[in-house]
């Protein structure tokens, strides 16, 4: 039988309940991901180019589709999020296939560019669902750790790259708040995940993910935080 979220759990003070402290430090950390967004989209506007990796947007958007539309969600708030996370992440979308194969090194890539884009999203999705699915991942949490730390990986990759183009689509700003907004989904989650779904038997991966997207993320701020002066004269 599929675990459900129960009643009780939505309880003042329980892991639904949005005005936990656990949870507020959560919807912070939701709040700077949209400005992180925010930024990102007005950056690469000026720069026309792209804000995260092609992998990190395919993967973030077909999660942002399953969890606005797709799993249940107990808490209204959370929805909300999710719904703004999905149509901002459209414009994001929209810029890495108006930029995008301009962008790329690779003749082959360029020249299937869509196509790859499009099948890049339909396995993330499936995929994701599937790991939902099989590993009763309740909101679709764990994969969006999951997702979150292959973003951070890439991104030193794609700032190494966007550093031999003058540093198009990179923003300190953004950086910083995705960083931060993680960290604090991440003290969230520890508390959410653990109160809602025992049969894990633990947070041992949880925090593994959540350490391991802190250190990349800060290895990234890192980097382009040093960058900024050549990036403010590119």
């Amino acid at each position: 039988m599929h675990p459900t979220l129960v009643l009780h759990q939505s309880l003042p003070g329980g892991p639904l309940d949005p005005l936990a402290w656990f949870n507020i430090i959560g919807e912070v950390g939701c709040v700077l991901w949209i400005m992180a967004y925010g930024f990102i989209i007005r950056q690469c506007f000026r720069d026309k180019s792209y804000g995260l990796p092609l992998v990190a947007i395919c993967m973030n958007l077909a999660w942002e589709f399953l969890a606005a539309w797709v799993l249940p969600n107990p808490v209204a708030l959370w929805l909300f999020f999710d719904r703004v996370w999905f149509f901002v992440d459209l414009v994001i979308v929209y810029q890495l296939l108006r930029y995008g194969p301009a962008l790329q090194p690779i003749p082959e890539l360029r020249r299937h560019f869509h196509a790859i884009v499009l099948g890049t999203v339909l396995l993330s999705v499936f995929g994701l669902y599937a790991f939902h699915v099989q590993y009763h991942d309740l909101l679709g949490l764990m994969g969006a750790f999951m997702v979150n730390l292959v973003m951070s990986v890439t991104f030193l990759f794609f700032y190494f790259s966007r550093r031999q183009q003058g540093g198009r689509g990179l923003s300190v700003p953004a950086a910083w708040c995705k960083m931060l907004g993680t960290l604090g989904t991440s003290i969230e989650c520890h508390w959410v995940i653990g109160q809602t779904q025992s049969w894990l038997g633990g947070l041992h991966f949880l925090t593994f993910l959540s350490l391991s997207i802190l250190l990349f993320d800060a290895l990234y701020v890192g980097l382009v935080t040093k960058q900024a002066p050549a990036l403010a004269t590119a």
